[in-house]
């Protein structure tokens, strides 16, 4: 098959590789059709840190992408809510099924749980093919009423922004700082909104991103205004609720900053090794701390409603649509922010 392949830092090829099989008896072959990159996959791009993995240098080739979907190949016999011809969405990871957490129902707990496209070990979906461990708790079938955009947002980036908003323990009548607005960001505006907010300030250094999200009826800051502007409108108390949706070392030192007495801060990007929480002025403002990646399957039941019903729409954050054998190109474009991308669908 033809697929998108990590050969080494900046080094992603559309190249030929092994058709992949049945790894397990709950396992399907699913022919993708759709795939997209996700800012959590420049960190691999870039040779960074993912965990306790480093990309730097020495790695076996692998399939990269963890937002796909397609159509059902192959079933192994152990599957049982799927059948071939199947459209169905992927969460961007799976369960090992077999920790106690799995086997207690806790798949969000797995301590084996991994995302596709970090290794040989999961393959990823930026490919024709991909084989999906534990598919009848991994995939979902798109539903009746969501678009092609939609169902990849699905897969990862909404039920991100969803679980790391809800986090913030955002009441309605609250106002809310959304630092970073890549599409996870904008979506977590889009929802802030839905879930009462008041006022949503929405904090980015790149223009478009911040036109998209003054489009959805925040107040967009470039970071460098932020913190006396938000501090002038707040007269000095901060903000109740920060969702901070990037990662990146001024982004969570700007969200602490922001952040009022007794505030809740959310932390869903990937931070690399320098990236650390001023834990004095943690302490001292009294911010109860949120961080962690979200469960995808779980977060498909308050999405989905949501979509059907029209009341989250998650328009225009795909910016750019390319074939796969496009890749290479696409995630250079990606990485450096040319064009007014925002997000970019692959077309299999």
């Amino acid at each position: 098959m033809k697929a998108l392949v990590f050969n080494g830092p900046r080094d992603i090829r559309f190249e030929t590789y092994p058709d992949p099989s049945l790894k397990t008896e709950n396992s399907v072959i699913l022919n993708v059709e759709r795939c997209s990159i996700c800012g959590s996959d420049l960190h691999m791009y870039h040779g960074d840190n993912l965990g306790t993995a480093s990309y730097s240098a020495g790695v076996k080739p692998f399939c990269v992408g963890h937002e796909f979907t397609g159509e059902i190949v192959e079933v192994g016999k152990h599957v049982h809510r799927f059948k071939v011809g199947d459209k169905v969405l992927a969460s961007g990871g799976a369960p090992c099924g077999e920790c106690s957490y799995c086997l207690s129902g806790h798949a969000q707990l797995c301590i084996g749980w991994t995302a596709f496209g970090l290794s040989t070990g999961l393959n990823g979906g930026q490919a024709e093919y991909v084989n999906v461990p534990m598919a009848d708790l991994t995939l979902q079938p798109i539903p009746e009423g969501i678009s092609a955009e939609q169902s990849i947002l699905l897969t990862d980036a909404m039920c991100t922004a969803y679980f790391g908003l809800t986090r913030t323990g955002l009441l309605p009548g609250e106002s809310v700082a959304v630092v970073g607005l890549g599409p996870i960001g904008l979506i977590g505006v889009e929802l802030a909104f839905i879930l009462g907010a008041s006022e949503v300030f929405a904090i980015d250094p790149v223009a478009n991103r911040r036109s998209h999200a003054a489009g959805l009826g925040a107040t967009a800051l470039d970071p460098a205004q932020a913190l006396p502007m938000i501090m002038d409108k707040t007269k000095g108390a901060g903000v109740p609720r920060v969702f901070e949706a990037s990662g990146a070392k001024a982004a969570v030192e700007l969200a602490i900053k922001i952040a009022g007495r007794g505030s809740t801060a959310s932390f869903i990007g990937l931070p690399q090794p320098d990236v650390q929480l001023p834990m004095l002025k943690v302490l001292f403002k009294d911010i109860t701390i949120r961080a962690g990646v979200a469960s995808v399957i779980d977060q498909w039941p308050h999405l989905i409603p949501l979509l059907q019903h029209g009341r989250l729409k998650a328009e225009g954050l795909f910016s750019h649509t390319m074939d796969l054998s496009e890749g290479a190109e696409a995630y250079r474009l990606f990485d450096a922010r040319e064009d007014n991308v925002v997000k970019i669908m692959m077309n299999v």
